[in-house]
């Protein structure tokens, strides 16, 4: 599904900050406690100052866009099944209820053995 899965463009303002921001930790974090990747993390827990929720959330799609891209590639994933025929889903379908006929009568039998021997045994 990955494969199938848009790129989103980055631009060059984060780009950048991420940049500055990875190198500004590496230098101060001689200790070798924080890397690139936790203070990465680390930074984008920060509150920007200036930036609200909704600017944040500006480049990512809206739940319905997200629902169109699901079915349009369960539509992708479907084409590429390959369908029995009438004949094979009909044979099949007569072999199931056949096996769940045998298996019912073997139960049947099996249940009234045993409540046979229950009655056997209490009396």
């Amino acid at each position: 599904m990955s494969r199938l899965q848009k790129k989103k463009p980055i631009d060059e303002k984060k780009k950048k900050r991420a940049v500055a921001e990875n190198t500004t930790d590496l230098s101060a974090g001689s200790s070798g406690f924080s890397s690139s990747k936790s203070a990465t993390i680390a930074s984008s827990f920060k509150a920007k100052p200036g930036k609200s929720l909704t600017d944040a959330k500006a480049g990512e799609p809206n739940f319905f866009q997200k629902t169109m891209d699901f079915f349009r590639e369960v539509k992708i994933e479907l084409k590429k099944v390959t369908w029995p025929t009438r004949k094979q889903t009909t044979g099949t379908t007569i072999v199931v209820i056949i096996f769940i006929f045998i298996i019912a009568v073997f139960l049947g039998l099996f249940d009234l053995g045993l409540s046979k021997l229950v009655q056997v045994v209490l009396t």
